[in-house]
């Protein structure tokens, strides 16, 4: 909670908040409280109109581009523009004339590989033993790994990836969307020349740990002064979405290059040595499947590094200090067809004890889970047997344990079982990816209570339709906080009822007070131009107020006001432009009625700074 701001009333504003607005917003959720100046009959209270209201999204995709994963990319890349449909223009489906939900006006996407390398050894189809492709975003053009095999030479079959996209510079790190200046239908495109990174990475995958360094070591923050190539792709006012497509377990290993500060490290490289005795397996491939979690054995680093339910300054959780509901985590990964679920206060929602087993019951706050015969283990399934327990060694199959899933409709001879995902394919366990989809669902990172924040579904379907569905439903949750922290007073006005409130905008510079979109320029007690304080540069404007009907939609047939007396000299020249008080339900949090709201004709430029002061009667005095 930012602090308390108190001033006395005023007419003119004389301080700004920055805050870099986009697109068509819904202005409101203030972080801070109102705040009542006097106790008198009429008091100022002070908004700064801070776009808790997220409609801005960064989404990092993390792929995993093992020699496996030809086909479930395709089938990634089959549902981008549906999901991206879905977030940027949200349906009406219960034909009320609204948005189902609101829309994303602007997002951020980026790509990364699962391919770290092989620190300290050389293993076949691992390109580039140091660093791999090292959690840099768009790794077609920054990854050393990918430059060994980029995917237009690694003969992908006709329709994989659009033919004009095979150029490792046609792309930046990341790629942008803005709601009326992008074209969906080429930023679908670009979406799919990214995330189609084909095969030919290393098949000892780093998810975890590429999305880490993507976005937390190599400081993803676009905060002045930062050169990382992946600067730039994490906004502060924006939620973030994390997506693994992974169909093997995370192998993230503990190298000491990239420790924390301040927190121990154990090296564990070795664990790529062939020769090396001391993990669970002589095969490389099973070592990151016959340990017991945090034993001499694990070569992985702790995810508390990822997720720490006890320490929100850690991880993911540390891109969003104070707000951990703002962090998103799904994967299309390793899971059975048919996850466990169970019911609570009328959601059904994943039976994570089912799937991986029940928490040690004395460190259930911090979901260490440990292998239990009770996580899901089906012998019978249609497909064959599968399960999610740890070191389940495979009978049929000595260099692998049994599989979390097989293709979704696939059939399964007991007598000859396909021990190659190229004869049958399956997916290995993806215990730790789980885990961490499992903190963000059930840890109690929000206030005490958990975030609901955390998904999976199992990439062995044949459409990932309902993978995407989940994850724009869970995005779409997280667009709300419009509301202001109080109701407005309104009076009648001769053509619908008013606030008596002033917003002004401070533009970024250069811009101009456009009257065609309900500005003025704003004017001090003297009558001169005000200008911004902080930015002499900026241009400060009045933004005009349309009255509203007795349903809360707005008159756009009046000329909106731009003083709090509304009389005859102060209306604009352009009807229906302006901002208007919002008393209807906001559509993902339907006990809100009190917004500003600028209508579709008068939205607040990029990068402006957005402030309201409104006059308001104190009852009981």
């Amino acid at each position: 909670m930012a602090p308390l701001r108190r001033a006395r009333a005023r007419r003119t504003f004389t301080h700004w908040t920055p805050l870099a607005l986009a697109g068509t917003l819904v202005l409101g959720c203030i972080d801070r409280p109102t705040a009542v100046v006097e106790p008198r009959t009429q008091s100022a209270l002070i908004f700064d109109l801070i776009n808790n209201a997220i409609d801005k999204v960064d989404l990092l995709v993390v792929v995993d581009n093992s020699n496996s994963m030809r086909d479930n990319q395709s089938n990634i890349a089959a549902q981008l523009r549906p999901m991206i449909e879905s977030l940027t223009s949200p349906p009406d489906r219960d034909g009320d004339g609204r948005p189902d939900y609101p829309a994303v006006r602007d997002l951020h996407v980026g790509v990364v590989s699962t391919d770290l390398g092989t620190p300290g050894a050389t293993v076949p189809g691992c390109s580039n033993s140091d660093v791999g492709d090292d959690g840099l975003l768009n790794p077609i053009r920054n990854g050393l790994a990918m430059r060994r095999h980029e995917p237009w030479t690694t003969a992908p079959p006709p329709g994989f990836r659009p033919d004009d996209c095979n150029r490792e510079d046609q792309f930046p790190s990341f790629i942008s969307f803005q709601s009326g200046q992008t074209d969906v239908t080429q930023f679908t495109h670009d979406f799919h020349c990214n995330v189609a990174v084909h095969i030919g990475g290393c098949g000892l995958e780093q998810p975890l740990e590429a999305a880490y360094r993507a976005l937390v070591w190599h400081r993803a923050d676009g905060r002045p002064g930062n050169m990382d190539p992946n600067s730039g792709f994490l906004r502060d006012d924006a939620l973030l979405a994390i997506l693994v497509l992974s169909d093997e377990e995370d192998g993230s290993v503990r190298d000491c290059r990239f420790a924390e500060q301040g927190v121990p490290c154990n090296e564990a490289i070795d664990v790529f040595q062939m020769g090396s005795t001391r993990w669970g397996s002589a095969n490389l491939n099973s070592r990151f499947y016959t340990y017991a979690p945090g034993s001499p054995q694990d070569p992985t680093w702790p995810l508390e590094r990822y997720v720490d339910p006890r320490n929100p300054n850690r991880g993911f959780l540390s891109l969003k200090p104070g707000h951990p509901e703002r962090v998103l985590f799904a994967a299309i990964t390793g899971v059975p067809l048919d996850l466990p679920t169970r019911s609570v206060g009328g959601d059904t929602r994943t039976d994570w004890d089912a799937l991986l087993g029940a928490p040690d019951p004395s460190d259930r706050e911090n979901f260490l889970t440990r292998n239990s015969s009770t996580a899901y283990d089906n012998p019978v399934s249609p497909s064959g047997p599968i399960s999610m327990r740890q070191s389940n060694q495979d009978p049929a199959c000595p260099d692998r344990v049994v599989p979390s899933c097989r293709r979704q409709g696939s059939t399964y001879d007991p007598m000859r079982p396909a021990c190659q995902t190229m004869e049958q394919y399956f997916a290995w366990p993806s215990r730790r990816i789980a885990e961490i989809a499992r903190r963000f669902d059930e840890s109690p990172l929000c206030n005490g209570r958990p975030c609901h924040s955390g998904l999976v579904t199992s990439i062995c379907r044949n459409s990932y339709a309902d993978a995407t569905n989940q994850i724009v439903e869970q995005i779409s949750s997280r667009l709300i906080g419009r509301c202001l922290a109080r109701v407005l007073q309104q009076r009648a006005a001769t053509d619908g009822n008013l606030v008596d409130c002033v917003v002004r905008e401070s533009l970024p510079a250069g811009a101009a007070c456009d009257p065609a979109h309900g500005r003025r320029p704003a004017l001090d007690r003297n009558g001169r131009p005000l200008a911004d304080p902080n930015d002499l540069t900026r241009v400060v404007c009045d933004v005009a107020q349309l009255p509203t009907r007795a349903d809360g939609t707005p008159n756009l047939a009046s000329p909106a006001c731009f003083d709090i007396n509304c009389d005859d000299s102060s209306r604009a020249t352009v009807p229906g432009a302006g901002f208007y008080y919002d008393t209807q339900p906001d559509p993902s949090e339907p006990n809100c009625r009190q917004r500003i709201t600028m209508t579709s004709n008068a939205t607040t430029p990029v990068g402006a700074r957005v402030h309201l002061e409104c006059i308001q009667r104190i009852t009981g005095t």
